[in-house]
C-alpha cells in the first residue's frame, strides 16, 4: 500500500450500553412484573384468610329446614305460649302454657352477640319442671345485650330474639306466618 493511500476504514464498534440502565427496559418488564407481584400477595391474603362461603355441612342445614318448619308447626298446633322472665343472677323462670303434655324438662338455646363485636356465643342449657307449666334454670353468663331464644321440647320449638333482658320478659307464642299479597 502506498502512503498516500487512503485505507479505508472499518467503522468501529460502539460499546453497547448496559440492559440494565435502559429506560425502556422498565416500561417493557417493570409493568407485567408488578401485576404479577401483586396477583400473587392477593392470592396469598385470600388463600391465608379466606372465609368459607359454603358451609361443609350445607346439604345436612338444607335437609335441617324442613324439619325445623315441622317443630315451628307442631308447636302452632299445640297452641304453646310461653314466658320467660330472667333475674340479675342468672335465675331463668320459663311459663309454659299450651294443649297436651308438657315435657319434664326443655331444652333453652341462648345465642347471645354484642353490638361492638361479631362473636357470637350458644348456651344450651335444660329447665327443669317444678310445677305443672314451671320451668327453672341458671344461665352462667348473664349479659345485657340482646339474645336469640330458642326453647325445644320433644317435636316442637319456639324461637325469638329478647331485647333487653333484664328490664323486661319475654313473650313467645306459636302464631300462623303471615302472608303478604
Amino acid at each position: 500500500m502506498k502512503p498516500t493511500e487512503k485505507m479505508a476504514t472499518i467503522p468501529s464498534l460502539q460499546k453497547p450500553d448496559n440492559w440494565k440502565k435502559e429506560p425502556w427496559l422498565l416500561l417493557v418488564v417493570g409493568g407485567p412484573l408488578s401485576v404479577v407481584c401483586a396477583s400473587l400477595f392477593s392470592g396469598y391474603l385470600a388463600f391465608s384468610g379466606a372465609d368459607k362461603v359454603v358451609a361443609e355441612d350445607y346439604y345436612k342445614q338444607g335437609l335441617m329446614i324442613n324439619a325445623d318448619l315441622m317443630r315451628d308447626q307442631e308447636a302452632r298446633n299445640l297452641k304453646l305460649n310461653a314466658v320467660l322472665h330472667l333475674n340479675a343472677d342468672g335465675q331463668i323462670n320459663l311459663n309454659l302454657q299450651g294443649e297436651g303434655q308438657l315435657p319434664d324438662s326443655i331444652l333453652l338455646s341462648v345465642a347471645t352477640s354484642t353490638n361492638d363485636q361479631l362473636v357470637e356465643s350458644t348456651h344450651r342449657l335444660p329447665l327443669l319442671k317444678i310445677a305443672p307449666g314451671q320451668y327453672h334454670g341458671t344461665l352462667a353468663d348473664v349479659k345485657p345485650s340482646i339474645m336469640h331464644i330458642k326453647l325445644e321440647g320433644g317435636k316442637w320449638r319456639l324461637t325469638d330474639d329478647w331485647h333487653h333482658p333484664l328490664q323486661s320478659d319475654l313473650e313467645i307464642r306459636a302464631v300462623a306466618p303471615t302472608r303478604v299479597e
